[in-house]
């Protein structure tokens, strides 16, 4: 919930008779019963509303982001117009590609453009 919606908490409703539900969230999991919602369920049963703070999780999320960064630090040698500035280039050896998004797949697709009878 963290890493794919940003999610600052979570939160949930329990009927008020299902104690192994309950034992679950608050002790196992830690949400927090945070009030009491009359007549939640069609039956008329109340519900616990309970809530889970996602801060600490997010900190996690964010120091594994940070330590993987460190990681994967770039140690290649520069490409492109800086990379270009210590290597020949010949006209000849130089090929016009496409990218970016607006391809699509059938632009990566190659095509057999042979004549089948």
């Amino acid at each position: 919930m963290v890493e794919t919606f940003g999610a600052q908490y979570v939160s949930l409703h329990v009927r008020v008779s299902n104690k192994a539900a309950i034992h679950l969230y608050t002790k196992t999991l830690g949400f927090d019963q945070d009030k009491t919602e009359a007549s939640y369920y069609a039956d008329g049963e109340d519900a616990y509303s309970m809530r889970l703070d996602l801060s600490s999780i997010r900190e996690q999320v964010r120091e594994k982001a940070d330590a993987e960064s460190d990681e994967h630090e770039d140690e290649g040698e520069p490409v492109g117009e800086a990379g270009s500035k210590n290597l020949p280039v010949r006209g000849k050896d130089l090929k016009k590609v496409k990218v970016g998004r607006a391809l699509g797949v059938q632009a990566l697709v190659e095509k057999d453009e042979s004549k089948h009878s």
